[in-house]
């Protein structure tokens, strides 16, 4: 009885230690917003916020470049980049949140010393850099131990993470949760 708890416990850390999701705002009409978010893009850029700009001094593992390479490989790897042409959107990532823990922290404590996080806005610009679309990412990680702790290990998921969702979303993977309104 006692392994059984001790395994339920072990799975139940597992799935609760990592998450990633998608929100978008009610007020975003989706036939519009669909038709326009499907590419191509001639461009990324990412700024962050107030907010996040000073958590960004105090978590200086998050490399923002890093954050854009990973998401223009993944829309470069479905054919979603072209040079600049007539149709081309351009995409801006809006850092909003940033957390990541001490490299000892998440080793020794894991999951209890809370959960690394980026959370940021996806801004579809037209030709004319009006906003088209928008939408949010979130993703964390809360795992540890020799493994899941290592510095190295956590950011490149959570851009690997971060990247993955921004390209569901743009494709249209998510439009039934958005028109809801609701997360992923």
């Amino acid at each position: 009885m006692r392994q059984r708890i001790l395994v339920c416990a072990l799975v139940l850390s597992v799935t609760w230690g990592c998450s990633s999701g998608v929100v978008r705002d009610d007020s975003v009409r989706m036939d519009e917003a669909m038709a326009v978010t499907h590419g191509p893009y001639s461009d990324i850029s990412i700024s962050l916020t107030a907010a996040a700009l000073e958590k960004a001094a105090q978590n200086l593992k998050f490399d923002s470049e890093q954050l854009v390479l990973h998401v223009r490989r993944a829309l470069d790897a479905h054919s979603l980049l072209e040079p600049e042409g007539e149709d081309a959107h351009s995409l801006a990532i809006e850092v909003t949140d940033i957390r990541i823990r001490s490299n000892f922290s998440a080793v020794m404590w894991g999951f209890m010393a809370g959960a690394d996080s980026i959370s940021g806005d996806i801004v579809t610009l037209n030709g004319a850099g009006e906003e088209v679309d928008r939408f949010r990412v979130s993703v964390s990680y809360a795992l540890g131990g020799i493994a899941g702790g290592q510095d190295s290990a956590r950011m490149g998921w959570m851009y690997e993470k971060f990247a993955e969702e921004t390209l569901k979303e743009l494709q249209g993977g998510n439009t039934r949760q958005a028109r809801s309104g609701r997360r992923r």
